[in-house]
């Protein structure tokens, strides 16, 4: 990274950070489905939370000094959600499915595995198709036995970027934010094509049932 980007990257991180927190504070926040979460974190249980890449940016800020574990790509704008991530106290995992996935998912599955991290997956990141699962979402979930939460979040006031390729949600001031956390899955470990695409198509039913009862 060139030194003017770093040097970007650092401003634009501190201003994601104070407009977020700007956001949430003087939003009224509601927050649904965490006892089961709960319940899984007390036993110490592998999770793997996933959503739709348009909920991003309210993510970011739930899962803040959770030390939470999000996948992000190696592009340009990976670097800047990556300084934000960082920004809020999460440990990032860089990587995709076009460039550095093996690595990442390598990284992915120790950190599920040996370190029970919380792993957040952009399940149709980052560049879409819109509400397409990516295949390494499933493969992790079944080589690690973890459970697989699905999370979204609606807002009263919201700002829906229309020319972007999955209509990203920004958050707006003095609203009303609803968080979910889904019904947590367990994907059986499998490497069959059609048995990943079983568990892809109902992982991504799961998440548009989620997000349509909000």
């Amino acid at each position: 990274m060139t030194f003017p980007r770093k040097i970007r990257n650092f401003i634009l991180r501190k201003l994601s950070w104070l407009l977020l927190e700007a956001i949430v504070f003087s939003s009224r926040v509601t927050i649904s489905g965490q006892e089961q979460v709960v319940e899984l974190q007390n036993k110490n249980l592998p999770l793997i939370f996933i959503f739709w890449h348009r909920h991003l940016l309210f993510v970011i800020h739930m899962f803040k000094n959770s030390g939470a574990r999000p996948l992000i790509s190696l592009s340009s704008d990976g670097e800047l959600v990556t300084a934000v991530a960082e920004e809020f106290g999460m440990m990032p995992i860089r990587g995709s499915s076009s460039k550095g996935g093996a690595r990442a998912f390598l990284n992915m599955v120790r950190s599920v595995q040996a370190e029970k991290a919380q792993v957040l997956i952009t399940a149709d990141g980052p560049k879409g198709p819109a509400r397409q699962i990516k295949a390494g979402t499933v493969q992790l979930a079944a080589k690690t036995g973890a459970h697989v939460i699905p999370i979204s979040w609606r807002g009263s006031r919201v700002k829906i970027l229309e020319k972007s390729w999955d209509r990203f949600m920004v958050p707006l001031p003095f609203g009303c934010i609803h968080f979910a956390y889904g019904q947590p899955l367990q994907i059986n470990g499998t490497n069959d094509k059609s048995n990943l695409q079983q568990a892809a198509d109902l992982l991504a039913e799961k998440l548009n049932q989620l997000e349509a009862s909000l």
